[in-house]
């Protein structure tokens, strides 16, 4: 049913059916008779069409690299779900694995009076990311989940993932591993966090530093595996920056005939679903996902409601979530 429709069965101009939705002045009597045509029909206003007419939506766009991936589908889940129990209608911008088309995105979501911005991934920490921002949504609020960016406007939630990383690391040697390789994936912020854990700790424990890189997939893992306990059999503890990527580790080291965690410990991060549906269940840093897009939305409400003094940067905890795959304390 459409505002005509209203206006219609009610008797009454567009123009008044348009004023008592958006709450303009109206005689009472006519407010109650256009209001119970609404609700007998149960008539919802797009929001998009109210945007329009009075040039303030209440939209916001969450960009994603790649919406398949789980730890940027929890984050874009929990933005969306608080967004909403405020009011607000979510759009996904999923850029199909390249940030080529970052600035036609925000270029149309400009036009369309987009209110707020979502950039989830620290993948997006680049130049021609922050020109943009820069260029074609200076003036709205931009909300960083799991990465920060210099700009008046920008905003940004991140777990302290170099903490976490580091405190893997040190539970390992604790278990008296001194032969740990790590794996990430990128050359991200994220991942630079990551590694710089990984080698305090290291570092502290005066252990060897073996670093390897890897696509971030089953296929990954399994090769990176493989290179490692070829260059290096006393290989006993391995970090991965990436739940899947581990997963894929996993299945190496057991087609090899290795225990897990006897001969060979295994970490992973993100602490997602693939923890608990490999075998065996697979020990992982968590992040804190659902949380970052939590407090990312919970911001940006904060932003659009004029609220002051709005953190620029909030850091959220690791904690490492043992199963199967660690050993132990010796």
């Amino acid at each position: 049913m459409t505002i005509y429709d209203i206006a219609r069965e009610a008797g009454v101009s567009i123009a008044t059916v348009s004023r008592v939705l958006n709450g303009g002045k109206v005689g009472e009597a006519t407010r109650t008779k256009v209001q119970d045509v609404l609700d007998r029909n149960d008539y919802q206003p797009s929001r998009v069409a109210q945007g329009l007419a009075t040039r303030q939506s209440k939209c916001v766009a969450v960009m994603t690299v790649d919406i398949r991936d789980v730890h940027h589908a929890a984050i874009a889940y929990e933005i969306e779900r608080t967004m909403a129990a405020a009011g607000y209608s979510t759009i996904l911008c999923n850029l199909g694995g390249t940030l080529a088309r970052a600035g036609d995105y925000l270029r149309t979501l400009n036009a369309q009076q987009i209110i707020g911005v979502f950039f989830v991934g620290s993948v997006f920490v680049t130049p021609q990311c922050r020109e943009y921002i820069a260029k074609y949504v200076p003036d709205i609020p931009i909300l960083f989940a799991n990465a920060v960016l210099p700009l008046p406007n920008a905003y940004g939630v991140l777990s302290d993932e170099e903490d976490g990383t580091y405190h893997a690391v040190k539970r390992l040697a604790q278990a008296g591993r001194c032969n740990i390789a790590f794996v990430n994936d990128d050359e991200t912020e994220s991942e630079q966090h990551k590694l710089n854990g990984y080698r305090r700790a290291i570092q502290e424990c005066g252990l060897p530093e073996r670093c390897y890189r890897a696509e971030r997939s089953i296929e990954g893992g399994q090769f990176a595996t493989t290179r490692i306990l070829r260059q290096d059999p006393r290989t006993d503890a391995i970090v991965f920056t990436e739940d899947t990527t581990a997963v894929g580790g996993l299945h190496t080291l057991l087609i090899t005939g290795k225990r897990i965690p006897e001969d060979v410990a295994v970490i992973g991060c993100n602490n997602s679903v693939y923890c608990t549906i490999c075998y065996p269940q697979l020990s992982s840093i968590d992040n804190s996902l659902h949380e970052t897009g939590r407090t990312a939305a919970q911001q940006m409400i904060r932003l659009l409601n004029h609220e002051p003094d709005v953190e620029k940067t909030v850091c959220l905890p690791c904690r490492l979530v043992l199963r199967d795959t660690t050993p132990p304390m010796v």
